[in-house]
Order: C-alpha cells, then sequence, then structure tokens
C-alpha cells in the first residue's frame, strides 16, 4: 500500500470515527477490495462513495476522481459537467470550478 493511500484511509477513518469506523475497518476494507483488480485510486473513491452513502454525509469528487471511475478523461469530464451544469445544479449537484492558480477566475 502506497503512503498516500494509507493516509487516504486514515483521512477516511477520522472523518468517520464518529459512527465508529476505525483505520483497521477502512483497511479491512481496502484489502478486500483489492483483489477486484481495481486501482488504489478507485479503491478508495469507491470506499468515500459507500460510507457518505452509509452514513448520510457528503462527499466531494474532483474531476480527476470521476476520470479514475469512469476512464474518460478530465477533459471529458469537465465538458459533460458543463453541458450538464445546470441540471446538476438543479439537482442539488456542488458543480464548482477551483484553480490550483490564485487569482485564475478572478475577474
Amino acid at each position: 500500500m502506497k503512503k498516500e493511500t494509507r493516509k487516504k484511509l486514515e483521512n477516511m477513518a477520522e472523518k468517520y470515527a464518529r459512527y465508529g469506523v476505525t483505520l483497521k475497518d477502512c483497511i479491512n476494507l481496502y484489502n478486500m477490495s483489492l483483489p477486484l483488480g481495481q486501482s488504489e485510486e478507485s479503491i478508495i473513491i469507491g470506499l468515500r462513495l459507500a460510507m457518505a452513502k452509509q452514513f448520510g454525509e457528503h462527499e466531494y469528487f474532483t474531476s480527476e476522481d470521476v476520470s479514475v471511475v469512469t476512464g474518460e478523461s478530465v477533459e471529458q469530464i469537465n465538458k459533460r459537467i458543463d453541458d450538464n451544469k445546470e441540471e446538476l445544479m438543479n439537482n442539488g449537484s456542488v458543480v464548482e470550478v477551483s484553480s490550483p492558480l490564485p487569482g485564475l477566475f478572478d475577474k
């Protein structure tokens, strides 16, 4: 297991600790998913989605996250989001464009 994967599992355990979820639980779920042949990233995303659904929490996924799961390029994901932005917003989805470059989207 990569260090970054373990850190993500630690963060997940911390977020869901109030529901009794432990790091050991997260690691066990992760290890049970390995034989399915998914990438480490896909497993983590799936666990985040499953935990959010189980405990009624919200998780936010980037275009990169969606790309890992669907196999589409980030550009394809962003286009699909942009093409469906109004519908997504009407369904209560959060659609936000952000950049690691401060001020890029400032007018």
